[in-house]
């Protein structure tokens, strides 16, 4: 069994710890040296039980102040493979040259900087459903940079080498479902301005496509940063940063994760009829819903058994979780007309959401 695309497990419990990783830095053990500004550090898992254990990697900030972008590469599981990139969602505070705890019992990470141009630390993946989990795992990065202080946000760099392919063997795909002739686009509904929170909001854009920068013009004072969810990654935006940003443009009906200073409310003027159909990829999806409000079970029956786990990022900003055949590990969700969802589909190949009336 694999556990692919893990990144949204952690986001399980982003919204809990993003303010306070921002705002109140974690903390960690003693270390003696300082991380280097601007830096990209890379290295090995070390202590599974079963090695290759993965790879590491992050960037620290130019101001040195956070661990941007720490990626752990197939890591090992008891019973499954965290397989592929598994990104920690949001940036990790380092203080007295430490950062951690991560999220307890999601994805657990924390690191020190002993010495100049090294870093070393533990790490942890845990699955809900299907059970798995990594164990408590040491790992160490060193970096050849030489220190700069430009404090500026520093992108999550592309790995300078594709991750080891296990010895599990891949699913073939199996084609994507076409849908049926049937289905028409579900009518335009007129939202009023979506409510964001101070904190990070994962929020569904439903005009026509634009540049994001004119697509955010009513809030743009008050967004720190924007991200967006790729098969492969995150693409990420700063704003008065076009370096180290790599969203230039949105299209109608796609979701974003926006990070703000206050809360705001987010004006939109809709796009022609929304869409009747979204394709989903095998791993994990960040989705806008355009069906009608329901039960997030009477939602999801077009694709029951297609689909490990969906979160949706309450207005509190607790995430709320929906395991199919699972009460025990679910919450009450009743999804409204373009919330934001995401999901970890398990179909080979992908599938297909229809959204009936």
């Amino acid at each position: 069994m694999r556990a692919h695309y893990w990144s949204f497990f952690a986001l399980a419990g982003m919204a809990v710890v993003a303010v306070a990783c921002l705002i109140a830095i974690l903390t960690g053990p003693p270390a003696s040296a300082q991380p280097v500004d601007g830096a990209y550090y890379s290295g090995q898992i070390t202590d599974c039980a079963a090695p290759p254990c993965g790879t590491v990697d992050f960037t620290v900030s130019g101001d040195g102040s956070q661990v941007q972008g720490f990626t752990a590469h197939d890591v090992p599981g008891d019973v499954c493979q965290f397989q592929g990139p598994n990104p920690f969602p949001i940036p990790l505070g380092i203080e007295d040259d430490n950062f951690g705890p991560g999220i307890p019992g999601l994805y657990e990470v924390s690191g020190s900087f002993p010495s100049e141009g090294a870093a070393q630390g533990t790490l942890r993946l845990v699955l809900d459903s299907p059970p798995c989990d990594s164990g408590v795992l040491d790992w160490t990065a060193t970096t050849s940079a030489t220190p700069t202080t430009t404090a500026t946000p520093s992108p999550t760099p592309t790995a300078t080498t594709s991750p080891s392919p296990t010895e599990t063997a891949t699913p073939t795909a199996t084609p994507t479902p076409t849908p049926t002739a049937t289905l028409t686009p579900t009518p335009t509904a007129t939202p009023g301005p979506t409510d964001l929170a101070a904190g990070w909001n994962d929020a569904c854009y439903v005009g026509p496509s634009a540049d994001l920068e004119d697509a955010l013009a009513n809030i743009g004072q008050d967004v720190l940063a924007a991200y967006r969810l790729r098969a492969e990654g995150y693409d990420k935006w700063f704003p008065a940063k076009p370096d180290v940003s790599t969203i230039a443009t949105l299209s109608a009906y796609e979701p974003l994760f926006l990070l703000l200073t206050t809360s705001a409310a987010w004006p939109q003027q809709p796009s022609g009829s929304s869409p009747a159909v979204t394709p989903l990829t095998q791993g994990w999806n960040n989705v806008c819903y355009a069906g009608e409000p329901k039960d997030v079970e009477s939602a999801t029956q077009g694709i029951e058994g297609q689909f490990a786990v969906l979160y949706v990022l309450a207005p509190d900003q607790g995430w709320q979780r929906f395991v199919p055949g699972r009460p025990d590990l679910s919450d009450p969700i009743q999804l409204g007309r373009f919330a934001s969802v995401l999901i970890l589909v398990t179909e080979a190949g992908g599938t297909q959401w229809a959204f009936e009336p």
